[in-house]
């Protein structure tokens, strides 16, 4: 079973990812994410994390990866729902994450980050 899942909206990416990702699936996804930004013209991808209650130090530089990668090919990069224990992780390691990755309290929040408007339809 694939640890990730990507979702097309529009020209923004949606990453899932799940907790238990191996080397050779953090490849498989930056190569087909690599892929689809180039196929679609994605301007931003947003990494829906909101399932990872663990952060390591191996997960943290995959990001830190995808999003030095999809900067390359001028996608904006949005981690979105990081849990509490994965942001105290991330402080404990001290990570760095430069100017090409942005947070967001949940995916509905990193779109609002890239400037979309949610439209409530429904009542």
């Amino acid at each position: 079973m694939k640890a990730f899942s990507i979702f097309r909206l529009g020209r923004i990416l949606l990453v899932y990812l799940q907790e238990e990702i191996d080397d050779e699936q953090v490849k498989e996804l930056l190569k087909e994410l690599t892929r689809k930004v180039r196929t679609v013209g994605a301007r931003a991808v947003i990494v829906d994390l909101s399932d990872v209650e663990v952060m390591d130090t191996y997960l943290a530089e995959n990001i830190q990866r995808l999003a030095t990668t999809m900067n390359l090919f001028r996608a904006e990069v949005v981690v979105a729902g990081l849990g509490a224990h994965a942001i105290s992780a991330l402080k404990a390691f001290d990570m760095s994450f430069g100017r090409e990755l942005r947070f967001a309290l949940d995916a509905e929040h990193a779109l609002s980050k890239l400037g979309c408007r949610i439209v409530d339809v429904g009542s």
